[in-house]
């Protein structure tokens, strides 16, 4: 909305008319038109030329932002909702941030957020295995798209989103089963999808890079009718690389069509299609001795394959259908309803480290073949009711909401026999003839169902004062078909889970809080005498500080936890493909978060996080070697972390249309394995990059950008261990040409 002014510059002979138009001033800043008393009375012949002032687009808690500040967040709560009156920890990533790191992954696009520890190189296929306050992220319940689960544990997914194709990246820290049913205890992943846009959009982009990286990607977008009531958005892209692995490839191709309908301003629908399709390296794990401990025959180099090409890699493919529907009924009722069904398939071979052989020596090692295929697909559907409405002093926010989701997935294949089905290979050579073959030894079907019913009310209490409560009701089946024992396994579990939080705002845009949360995650597998595991259960305790001062565009939270998890699951030590549930364990810590976007072109975002992660307790059973693991730290995770980067873009001079940006991530000392026998080193990597626009240069090369990445600058080698381990991303280049047109 603007305002305007015609007539005659007026001459200002009291304060009245100066106050007057102070004031009209702001709320045309506010998006109010405004015309003032004098420009009303001005005679037509006198006018001069229009004055209009803009007022920006209003953020929205699903739509794009503009730098790296994002103030509003629906991952926490499925409402649209300040960041500062959410009682718990958000990290949100835009798609401007991820541009100015040019993030491969979305793994690598967090590496610069508060309490998210990466621990897969970035030239791994799939984003599982990082950290979320000392405890794993995997595709079971830690990763959502667009507010819906992409994936259950019964679907054994490694799908990993395509950081090009998203608007935002948002970490929800900590336990959150009230609004999502199944979520690890660390936390999860919401990914927001790029959508339809009336405004046109045109870009194109090519890219090359270290290890002989080719890619092209394309986003276009804009209204189909004049009205804008129809619209839609295509993003693509294609990529084919190598990668710092010997003979190994990092392929993906994605295409994401979606149609927008908008008939007025109550009602839209989306629909969208997503298809991607990636090949590349599975896990390439190393001993310690050799990678973080001395080995007698040196280093092992980092471009090493742990095995042929053949033997040593996945692909997977999917594909997805979705619809988000919303339509508000009145000002006090609105429904949601979203959508989606996904198909994945995939296959993995891989090479594992099983020992040295003899263990007298350091070279030979014993690899354990490993191949499964599989195949399954995931509905799920979230119904909202939502009422805003006041009752005296109070308005509520009240949600209700059903949710459902069904996964069946088959995975079939075979871990290699020990020790009769061990290839025998040096190390450091990775040489070994032809292998035997291998009958299938492992195929089972699991179907997962889960629906959940769940009421919120989001309170504000006078001006400042925000109380936050919630309660689910969750249902849950889980059928286990094992093909090669011919057994048919069934558990069903019913839980509630609840959350509380008080948000107070000061005058000063200080908001501190405190949080109560609960979460509760069935579990896939079955023990080796045949018994389901028990669902997973997680509580937490949070207390923090939001602040987002009012004449900047700057967000700043710190936060402290207490978070506690039981019926831990953990691979069973000494029957192979078989789960064991060894108790307890307990995560505390500190979080700093700080992003900053100035007018003078400079954005920031900066972390820092203390986690102290253990088992707190560890049921011996007849499965288990030891109860010795207990009271030590979990293996990876890293008691301190931090990250800084800066984006600098510049108005004038000679540098004008330039980006410089300039990041450092320090990833603290961790114990590699669960006995806490050996240490991970502490690293710190340095990333660089610049982006120019050429019509700057040359008006011939107008609407062209040229970009250059550079991560890990002084090419540091590092590693990050589970039991085993597995290096970190070497020096990398990116050089990439966009156009938008």
């Amino acid at each position: 909305m603007t305002a305007t002014t015609r007539g005659k510059r007026p001459s200002f002979p009291s304060p009245l008319r100066q106050r007057l138009m102070v004031r009209s001033l702001r709320l045309a800043l506010l998006g109010v038109s405004v015309t003032p008393v004098w420009a009303q009375t001005a005679p037509a012949d006198d006018a001069l030329p229009q004055i209009t002032v803009t007022a920006g687009p209003e953020e929205k808690a699903a739509g794009p932002v503009h730098g790296f500040v994002a103030k509003r967040s629906a991952t926490a709560t499925k409402t649209d909702t300040p960041i500062t009156e959410t009682p718990q920890s958000v990290s949100v990533v835009t798609a401007d941030q991820i541009a100015a790191q040019q993030a491969r992954t979305v793994s690598e696009a967090l590496g610069y957020s508060s309490g998210v520890q990466v621990t897969t190189g970035a030239f791994a296929l799939a984003d599982t295995g990082s950290l979320l306050r000392g405890f794993a992220l995997n595709n079971g319940g830690s990763f959502y798209r667009d507010g819906m689960l992409t994936a259950s544990n019964a679907s054994y997914s490694r799908y990993a989103p395509e950081p090009y194709g998203l608007e935002r990246i948002e970490l929800l820290h900590g336990p959150a089963s009230v609004m999502f049913g199944q979520n690890s205890p660390g936390g999860l992943i919401n990914v927001v999808s790029k959508k339809p846009t009336t405004t046109t959009l045109r870009e194109l982009q090519v890219q090359v890079g270290s290890f002989d990286r080719k890619q092209l990607a394309g986003d276009f977008g804009g209204a189909l009718d004049e009205a804008g009531v129809w619209s839609y958005r295509i993003t693509g892209l294609a990529r084919d690389a190598g990668t710092q692995v010997n003979a190994t490839v990092d392929r993906r191709l994605f295409l994401a069509p979606a149609i927008t309908w908008r008939p007025d301003e109550r009602t839209e629908w989306t629909g969208r299609f997503e298809y991607q399709r990636s090949e590349g390296l599975s896990n390439n794990l190393f001993p310690a001795s050799g990678t973080v401990t001395a080995n007698p025959n040196g280093p092992i180099p980092t471009s090493t394959a742990l095995g042929r090409a053949a033997d040593n890699s996945e692909r997977y493919e999917n594909w997805s259908l979705s619809s988000q529907f919303s339509h508000r009924f009145s000002e006090l009722w609105s429904f949601r309803q979203n959508l989606r069904y996904t198909d994945y398939n995939g296959t993995r071979n891989s090479m594992r480290f099983a020992a040295f052989f003899p263990a007298t020596q350091s070279a030979t090692a014993a690899l354990q073949r490993w191949r499964l295929r599989t195949d399954s697909s995931t509905f799920t559907t979230d119904n909202q009711l939502q009422a805003d409405f006041g009752t005296g002093a109070l308005r509520h926010k009240v949600l209700m909401g059903l949710d459902y989701h069904r996964t069946a997935g088959t995975i079939a294949g075979y871990l290699s026999p020990a020790p009769a089905g061990y290839v025998l290979s040096n190390i450091y050579t990775t040489g070994y003839g032809q292998l035997p073959a291998v009958a299938d030894n492992y195929n089972q079907r699991t179907v997962d169902k889960q629906v959940g019913l769940y009421l919120q009310d989001q309170l504000r209490i006078g001006e400042r004062w925000f109380l936050s409560a919630g309660l689910r009701h969750d249902r849950s089946r889980q059928t286990v078909n094992n093909a090669i024992a011919r057994t048919v396994s069934e558990r069903n579990d019913r839980a509630n889970t609840r959350n509380l939080g008080l948000v107070h705002e000061l005058e000063n845009g200080v908001s501190p809080y405190l949080s109560y949360t609960e979460s509760f995650t069935p579990t896939s597998g079955t023990t080796f005498d045949g018994s389901m595991l028990k669902p997973e259960r997680a509580k937490q305790y949070e207390a923090g500080v939001k602040y987002a001062p009012a004449e900047t565009n700057a967000l700043f939270t710190a936060a402290i936890f207490d978070l506690r998890r039981q019926n831990v699951a953990s691979a069973d030590l000494l029957h192979t493909g078989y789960t064991v549930q060894t108790g307890a364990a307990r995560s505390r810590g500190v979080e700093l978060e700080a992003k900053l976007g100035k007018d003078d072109g400079l954005s920031l975002t900066s972390s820092y996080s203390y986690t102290h992660a253990k088992v707190t307790s560890n049921t011996s059973t007849s499965s288990t070697p030891s109860s010795s693991t207990e009271g030590k730290a979990l293996p990876g995770a890293a008691k301190h972390s931090a990250g800084l980067l800066a984006d600098y873009g510049f108005a004038r001079g000679t540098l004008a249309g330039a980006h410089l940006s300039a990041g450092v991530r320090y990833i603290g000392r961790a114990y590699g394995n669960a006995l806490n026998t050996f240490e991970t080193p502490s690293v710190t990597l340095l990333d660089f990059g610049a982006r120019l626009d050429l019509g700057r240069v040359d008006a011939r090369w107008r609407n062209i950008e040229l970009a250059l990445k550079l991560n890990n600058v002084t090419d540091r080698v590092y590693a990050f261990c589970s039991e085993l381990c597995e290096y970190g991303a070497r020096r990398t280049g990116l050089v990439q040409l966009t156009t938008r047109w």
